[in-house]
């Protein structure tokens, strides 16, 4: 046979197994297409099996209407009829049997090549998938695990600086209640008053010099000791404005500080004053 007629036919060959993968045969169909198939293997015609792995590529793909099932199936139903053909005798089908056997399992072959080659291929696509999540995942917790580090040597160092002040608080009152200690013994004969005074005058500073400290830590750590103020930047008219001068709004925002110094200097100056009488009238004898 010559080439181009060789050529010729395996074009109609391809069309005729696009025709079987494009939908399921009815039993007339079927026979129309073995005789077709008969019609082409005469005179020696030998189908090329390296062009069907190309077709069934072409088939199995989704932006068409073709089905590799379809093929499969129309084709094992040809083969069927063409086999009860040659069990009787080769009636209708002289000569189909042999040829079409082999077009049967090299399109079945192709078909499983295919097959396989897909699995593995949809195994190699989903352990890329897996191995892109698994370093996403790697960088999210290397990238979570440095912010847990910067964040503990955030933690250990305000650690360190809330200690070192709880440490300078501890110190100042240890020293200023050993100052006091000293003071008032040194007082013995002092007058009562002035010993009054001394000691409350000890307290005033003591107390701030706690209540700086207590500020100090409250910066470092980011904690707030104020009280909340019932309007915005401790407003006392109407409207939100005008502010509040700066010792009522101590008295709002620091209560705890403001009354107890009001109520040390208030026993000092009634202290002073108690005293001052005391020297004029002799009122305590």
């Amino acid at each position: 046979m010559l080439i181009v007629e060789s050529l010729r036919r395996q074009e109609e060959l391809k069309a005729h197994l696009y025709d079987m993968a494009s939908a399921m045969k009815e039993d007339e169909e079927l026979r129309e297409i073995a005789i077709k198939l008969k019609g082409l293997y005469t005179d020696g015609f030998r189908h090329v099996y390296s062009e069907f792995f190309a077709l069934i590529v072409e088939i199995a793909k989704d932006d068409n209407a073709y089905s590799l099932d379809f093929l499969s199936n129309n084709i094992t139903n040809v083969r069927a009829l063409v086999e009860q053909d040659y069990v009787d005798g080769e009636k209708e089908f002289r000569g189909l049997y042999k040829p079409l056997t082999k077009l049967s399992d090299h399109i079945n072959l192709e078909i499983a090549r295919y097959s396989y080659s897909s699995i593995h291929e949809q195994r190699v696509l989903d352990l890329e998938k897996r191995n892109k999540n698994l370093q996403t995942e790697l960088a999210d917790a290397t990238e979570k695990l440095g912010e847990a580090q910067k964040s503990m040597s955030s933690v250990q160092t305000e650690l360190i600086a809330v200690l070192s002040i709880f440490a300078a608080i501890v110190l100042t009152f240890s020293g200023s209640m050993s100052l006091l200690g000293n003071a008032l013994t040194g007082m013995e004969n002092a007058p009562f008053f002035k010993s009054v005074f001394f000691v409350l005058l000890c307290g005033f500073v003591i107390t701030n010099v706690i209540f700086l400290m207590m500020y100090l830590v409250g910066k470092i750590t980011g904690r707030n000791i104020y009280a909340k103020c019932k309007s915005k930047d401790c407003t006392c008219g109407e409207g939100g404005v005008p502010k509040c001068c700066g010792l009522t709004r101590v008295r709002k925002r620091l209560p705890y500080v403001f009354w107890i110094n009001f109520l040390v200097i208030l026993m000092m100056v009634i202290d002073v004053a108690v005293w001052y009488f005391d020297k004029l009238y002799n009122i305590i004898p």
